[in-house]
């Protein structure tokens, strides 16, 4: 069986969620929904899975508990249910670090691209804008400078562009 089912559906998810982060830092309505409904989403799909998976690595479990702990973690904080301080952010922080020194920057090294020059150079272009428009926008926004949230809004966009076409770019056939 593929391991990499829902893929499709956690990018939307992600998506959601990062829809959400955008109209809470705008303080547009229904941000608070958009971030439950992201965040909740991602937890059940990707444990849904993980349960799907086959062959499952310490890895894995890791990732699984990455995920589930800051889901867990954003409901506690959002709905005021405990108070624990830095717990979850310090076993977020362990876990983090043991994902990014065993599988980090191999996970974006070993990708395998489609064998399109065309789209593979708009693909870095979209990579590209989307960091400049997100990282200026932010600084704008920060500092009340003019477009600030033009060009933050714009950069989570291009994120979203971005999330849905690096799916269809990615060569999963060699897998």
């Amino acid at each position: 069986m593929n391991s990499k089912i829902l893929t499709f559906p956690l990018r939307l998810t992600v998506i959601i969620l990062t829809f959400g982060a955008l109209f809470k830092i705008m303080h547009w309505p229904y941000a608070a929904q958009l971030m439950l409904i992201g965040s909740v989403s991602i937890g059940l799909l990707y444990s849904i899975r993980f349960l799907k998976k086959a062959d499952k690595s310490r890895l894995d479990y890791v990732k699984l508990s990455l995920i589930l702990l800051w889901v867990f973690s954003y409901l506690v904080k959002a709905f005021h249910i405990i108070y624990l301080p830095y717990i979850f952010e310090i076993l977020l922080v362990i876990l983090f670090i043991y994902w990014f020194s065993i599988e980090g920057i191999s996970y974006f090294k070993n990708r395998k691209y489609r064998k399109n020059l065309f789209f593979k150079t708009l693909y870095f272009l979209l990579i590209a804008m989307t960091i400049f428009a997100l990282f200026f926008g932010i600084i704008f926004k920060i500092q009340h400078w003019p477009y600030g949230a033009l060009l933050f809004t714009s950069g989570i966009l291009l994120l979203s562009i971005l999330l849905i076409y690096d799916y269809f770019i990615i060569d999963r056939s060699h897998k």
